[in-house]
């Protein structure tokens, strides 16, 4: 995949994560990654987005910052600090997309899209999953191979440097974070148990501590706000019970039990309505926060 197609991506995905999304916001953020992924021209695709109401105000987020990774003049030592610019630049209008297009509104759209294209191959997004999959990359690359010039070495070099860049800065690549945050879910949730009956070892609660303070300063340095948010209530409430501040109860295990729902859901893309489980957990932020100025 071409660097600014790559890039763009990736900004719509991380900005999405800083929202609440229902199953269909979900639905049309990946009818619109699938779209983007498979365009043979993304520069020309974001000038259609702008002459469309409901992407119009989307296209000119995008068109810009389509231009700083189009125009070839990046400071590979301020990488990761644009990324983050551009992914927080972009929440506001996608929201804003999100409020107003329907998946089956996104899909006429795409459509279209697609039918101006003339003689390029189609691709029914409404029959993604019908299709094999090897069927949709083959018509993929006989468009790349058509319509694309060939990329040069200096093009190929340009783009592992800068993600090599921005994965060095990171310290881990997006495929690793999400296995890094998932992976002490479900130890979390058996210790849990172990909380509500105060009957756990010192040394336990520090190394979760530990553990959910790391996980929520990646997730701030990558501009998932809300993820960030809840492993920064749930270690924080670990430690006024190890600090004896806090009463384990049932109501606190279940508040704690709130942020890790609200990370799997959030990080694994589940369609379901999590609001609910959000609000337990800010709530509990507040609380946390209160006996922790007050400490």
């Amino acid at each position: 995949m071409e660097l600014n197609k790559q890039y763009i991506i990736q900004c719509i995905i991380t900005a999405s994560n800083q929202l609440r999304l229902s199953s269909e916001k979900i639905e049309v953020v990946a009818l619109l990654k699938e779209h983007l992924s498979k365009c043979t021209n993304i520069g020309e695709d974001i000038q259609k987005m702008k002459k469309i109401t409901e992407l119009s105000k989307f296209g000119i987020k995008l068109g810009e910052i389509f231009s700083f990774i189009d125009s070839g003049k990046i400071d590979f030592s301020k990488i990761s600090d644009k990324f983050k610019e551009h992914s927080h630049f972009l929440v506001k209008e996608l929201s804003f997309l999100l409020d107003i297009v329907t998946p089956s509104v996104m899909k006429k759209i795409l459509n279209q899209f697609s039918e101006i294209k003339g003689n390029s191959p189609d691709i029914d997004l409404t029959q993604r999953e019908k299709k094999p999959e090897i069927v949709i990359e083959v018509k993929k690359e006989l468009k790349e191979e058509n319509n694309l010039p060939k990329r040069s070495k200096a093009d190929e070099l340009k783009e592992a440097l800068i993600f090599e860049e921005l994965n060095k800065e990171l310290g881990l690549s997006f495929e690793n974070y999400e296995d890094k945050i998932l992976k002490p879910i479900k130890s979390l949730d058996t210790f849990l148990e172990k909380v509500v009956r105060f009957d756990f070892k010192e040394y336990e609660i520090n190394s979760y501590i530990t553990q959910m303070k790391e996980n929520a300063e990646l997730s701030d340095k990558l501009g998932f706000e809300i993820i960030s948010n809840m492993h920064n209530i749930f270690y924080k409430g670990l430690e006024l019970v190890r600090d004896k501040k806090m009463t384990p109860s049932i109501n606190l295990i279940e508040s704690l039990r709130a942020c890790l729902i609200v990370i799997v859901a959030i990080v694994r893309g589940k369609e379901v309505d999590i609001n609910n489980y959000l609000n337990i957990a800010e709530t509990f932020g507040y609380k946390v926060n209160s006996f922790k100025k007050g400490t």
